[in-house]
């Protein structure tokens, strides 16, 4: 039987035994899988060198049990970054992806974007607005889209020269020290990034995300900070 190809990315992977690895890969047509790649440690086999993160990869599996095998990969193209402020912002973004991500459902459109967001972010020099962009997306294709046009008591929309606290399940709400700008609010909505404060941008998608994880911590989180000091 001809074993179908699958655009994929690996997200993370794992020690199995002395030479193989568990991959959770994230594919286009069935979502998030956990594939055994067996020997993928030895040098000469076929994964060792390819099976990378952040590249966009074309995959043949086969399995019927949750965990799959892996049986061909081709990189479609490489990313050889040092670990740097991008591959921590990617190992962050895939590690969510794992949290968020149920085995074998397909995900079409988070796949997409986060192609987009590859592409994106690999290219430019504003990693923490594009970085921001994904998670609103995000946050949007889940569920928990943040509404950036109205207070969440009075339903007024939200004013330019008033101050708002955000308050994750609930939204903006109009507090006399809030620490959110209605003006940046505002920007925020039409995707006008330039004068936006960058501490702020993050608290803001940080919250969201954390209430959208139920509280779970990320440690590429942890990481990056520990890496700043």
């Amino acid at each position: 039987m001809t074993e179908l190809w699958h655009d994929a990315f690996l997200l993370h992977q794992r020690p199995y035994g002395n030479t193989s690895v568990i991959a959770e890969m994230f594919t286009l047509e069935n979502g998030r899988i956990s594939a055994i790649a067996r020997g993928a440690k030895k040098p000469k086999s076929k994964f060792f060198g390819v099976l990378s993160p952040f590249s966009k990869l074309r995959i043949t599996y086969r399995g019927r049990s949750e965990l799959k095998t892996l049986t061909n990969v081709d990189k479609e193209d490489i990313f050889s970054e040092s670990f740097s402020k991008l591959s921590y912002t990617l190992l962050y973004i895939n590690e969510l992806l794992i949290k968020i991500l149920p085995q074998g459902a397909p995900q079409s459109e988070l796949f997409n974007l986060y192609d987009r967001f590859l592409i994106e972010v690999k290219s430019s020099k504003e990693i923490d607005i594009v970085l921001r962009k994904f998670e609103l997306d995000l946050l949007e294709m889940l569920g928990y889209g943040i509404n950036f046009i109205n207070e969440v008591d009075s339903g007024q929309s939200i004013e330019v020269n008033k101050y708002y606290d955000f308050v994750p399940e609930l939204g903006f709400k109009e507090s006399p020290n809030g620490l959110f700008e209605g003006n940046e609010i505002i920007s925020i909505a039409k995707q006008n990034f330039k004068d936006i404060n960058k501490k702020k941008f993050k608290s803001l998608t940080t919250m969201a995300i954390g209430y959208s994880l139920d509280g779970g911590d990320l440690k590429s989180r942890e990481i990056f900070k520990t890496l700043k000091k």
